[in-house]
């Protein structure tokens, strides 16, 4: 019988192909994290999409509201004054159409709210019952815009260079020797000898290197680092056009929220202008100095003026979260 127990190492020495190996992997690893921030990013971006909707919503809603308690009074002023023989039929009839007009509206806003907060609560993971409420929209306050930093999809971009140029490098040094070292250590033993039925142990060590030197592998690598040079190559082409786009496009959105911001502020102007003239125009009319006509044409340039607001205040939500997105700041600072 014989019996061995030995112990072996092996320890690279000048293996440039194995560091290059892990440098490559290390890029990709660092590819992979730029991948998940952009898909956080994207999902950031479509909830607050779906939050600055309801917003939206909610503030149509209360338009509506307001609209249709105010046609509502207008209405009963009217029926009085049809009662006394000093308005039309007509006139009612065209109020009651306003105001259904109105309910059927105001029942819309209500839907389309319920189903934007049904979308929050499932993009959240929270269950169908769960209470869900926005904040009201107002115009946002002007503050220090963040520091710009490059976006997900540019820096995503380099990554891909940074990658295909490290793996141009390990192709090139896999032509390069390696010299490992190894080592044994051991004993191993013989018996039973005699009649004591012992076991003889001899010491077996022994260490060295090898030196591995590859000769000729045919074209197989200069095809491969062929190839990583055009994908180097339509990588840069990448990067630049990513680079391109995304300039112009925050100049575009920086254009958009100060249009945004102007546009909203003439809306505020312009709806509180119009709301005095209603209340104006429904005291004359209710003095006699107004017609009807000019109470229904106040209430339209009421709720046009809304709806001016309400327009302006998508875009400017719009325009800030891509510019949030194209300054690199949508994860940790949102408008």
């Amino acid at each position: 019988n014989n019996i061995a127990l030995n112990a072996q190492a092996q320890l690279p020495l000048v293996d440039v192909g194995s560091w290059e190996g892990i440098h490559v992997a290390r890029e990709a690893e660092r590819l992979a994290g730029i991948q998940r921030e952009r898909s956080r990013e994207e999902v950031v971006l479509e909830l607050s999409n779906a939050y600055y909707n309801a917003q939206v919503l909610q503030a149509r809603r209360t338009f509506l509201d307001s609209n249709l308690l105010n046609t509502e009074a207008m209405l009963r002023n009217v029926e009085l004054l049809h009662t006394q023989l000093l308005a039309r039929g007509t006139d009612v009839d065209r109020l009651r159409l306003q105001r259904d007009q109105l309910r059927t509206q105001r029942e819309r806003v209500v839907a389309l709210h319920e189903q934007v907060i049904d979308l929050l609560r499932l993009m959240m993971g929270l269950p169908p019952d769960a209470p869900v409420a926005t904040e009201p929209a107002s115009a946002p306050v002007q503050r220090t815009p963040p520091t710009p930093k490059a976006t997900a999809g540019l820096r995503l971009a380099e990554q891909g260079v940074v990658l295909r140029q490290a793996e141009i490098r390990l192709l090139k040094r896999s032509r390069l020797p390696s010299l490992h070292g190894y080592g044994l250590y051991g004993n191993t033993g013989f018996g039973p000898i005699g009649s004591e039925g012992r076991y003889d142990l001899y010491p077996v060590s022994y260490y060295g290197a090898t030196l591995q030197v590859p000769l000729f592998n045919g074209t197989v690598i200069t095809q491969k680092v062929r190839q990583k040079e055009l994908e180097l190559e339509r990588s840069t082409l990448l990067r630049d056009a990513v680079a391109d786009r995304e300039g112009l496009e925050q100049r575009r959105a920086t254009r958009d929220e100060a249009l945004a911001l102007r546009t909203l502020t003439d809306a505020e102007a312009q709806l509180a202008l119009a709301e005095r003239i209603r209340r104006s125009t429904l005291l004359q009319h209710t003095e006699g100095l107004a017609t009807l006509t000019d109470l229904v044409l106040a209430d339209q340039a009421v709720r046009e003026g809304q709806q001016l607001y309400i327009d302006a205040l998508v875009q400017l939500r719009k325009a800030q979260l891509e510019l949030a997105r194209l300054n690199g700041t949508l994860l940790n600072e949102r408008p």
